[in-house]
């Protein structure tokens, strides 16, 4: 079974009582059943180099201990408490503390159920986080029409460790045209739907090409100015983005860079694929909007069947079916400061000749106010399930 340390702090022992170290177990035995991990004491050292350190504030009078540990780890400071012995009273001095020197923290209290989820959430979050320090994501071509879809490199890098490369569009057009891709169940699945085999073919060498690029630069992720690809090779991407997002790598469309970036986030946050979709319509009396886009994961929906590409009548795009369910939407900037996740439920899709191919029409759960007033650019990630992870 894993493992969460945590840092044990206590008031001096000739002022607390003896019985603490003993309560303290219990509570850490019934906190690592709520969590299905063992939860234990530890050194700093061992500590400070999890994703997320904690700290136990088992009772009054730990401040001073708090004060001279903290420098060794980064806010926020979690501090997981107790319901006795004055734990809660010595956090909340310890919290004080840190917002006197701008520090960010928070108090887990409550029920060892209530902890157990909040402190489930911070630690993936936490481990999400050191996982996007070592994610390296590749842009094809730049956003190009899109003005409010461009990161900034160097404060993406410095904010979160992610790095953006950008590559000129010609290096994937010529990896293009050498030709081939891997043979997969999705590449089998989509050669079995009988659509026109030239324009698959066409379509499936792109997802090669970008297969091939992805090892040679040891990327995770892509995002391709795919409407260039009409005129230049006269197909898109839109099956290619289809497999590489099924398979666990984020791939955006139109080389936008913050989708990328949400992406990347959302599919390590929560291990689902994502559909980078436009905001079609809203109805604001009903909270509701209609998503749609030319590409979405192949293992998203129960069903799907291939079109054109809706824009060009050209190449091959992706139509949908899910049933009913709960769904996330997700995105956020290149600071990671500012994002919206909210949850919906999908209450159909759709196949209207007006839209990209992909359409869901979903409820949210807080309304459209943040489309109309305050948007994070245009297309924005929907993955299944209704999560509060991502927050």
């Amino acid at each position: 079974m894993s493992e969460l340390k945590v840092k044990f702090l206590m008031g001096p022992a000739d002022c607390n009582d003896r019985n603490i170290p003993s309560y303290s177990e219990e509570f850490l035995a019934g906190l690592s059943k709520a969590m299905g991990e063992n939860v234990v004491c530890a050194e700093m050292d061992e500590v400070k180099e999890q994703a997320l350190p904690v700290y136990f504030i088992a009772s009054g009078g730990a401040e001073p201990g708090f004060r001279e540990a903290y420098t060794q780890t980064k806010e926020p400071y979690i501090l997981l408490t107790t319901p006795g012995y004055n734990s809660l009273a010595a956090s909340m001095e310890i919290m004080g503390f840190l917002q006197e020197h701008g520090l960010r923290g928070e108090i887990l209290h409550g029920s060892v159920e209530t902890i157990a989820k909040r402190l489930k959430i911070l630690k993936r979050v936490a481990e999400t986080r050191e996982r996007l320090k070592h994610t390296r994501l590749g842009c094809f071509g730049a956003p190009g029409g899109l003005i409010a879809s461009d990161a900034d490199f160097e404060e993406l890098k410095r904010v979160s460790g992610i790095e953006l490369v950008l590559y000129d569009l010609s290096e994937l057009v010529e990896e293009y045209r050498k030709g081939g891709y891997p043979e997969n169940a999705y590449t089998d699945g989509l050669k079995k739907k009988g659509y026109d085999v030239q324009e698959i073919e066409k379509a499936l060498n792109v997802y090669g090409a970008l297969k091939r690029l992805i090892s040679k630069y040891d990327l995770q992720g892509v995002t391709v100015k795919c409407f260039d690809l009409l005129e230049l090779i006269h197909t898109t991407g839109c099956l290619a983005l289809a497999i590489l997002n099924a398979e666990g790598i984020p791939a955006a469309c139109e080389g936008d860079q913050k989708s990328l970036v949400s992406m990347a986030v959302l599919q390590t946050l929560t291990g689902e694929s994502g559909f980078m979709a436009n905001p079609s319509c809203m109805d604001p009396e009903k909270g509701e909007i209609i998503f749609a886009h030319c590409t979405l994961p192949i293992d998203m929906p129960d069903e799907y069947s291939l079109t054109t590409h809706f824009e060009s009548g050209i190449g091959v795009a992706v139509a949908c079916d899910l049933a009913p369910q709960s769904m996330t939407v997700f995105k956020c900037d290149d600071t990671l400061k500012r994002y919206y996740a909210g949850r919906a439920e999908l209450l159909e899709t759709m196949h209207r000749s007006d839209l990209c191919r992909s359409q869901m029409r979903l409820k949210l759960e807080d309304g459209t106010g943040y489309f109309s007033s305050r948007p994070i650019s245009n297309h924005h990630i929907i993955c299944r399930g209704g999560r509060t992870g991502c927050q």
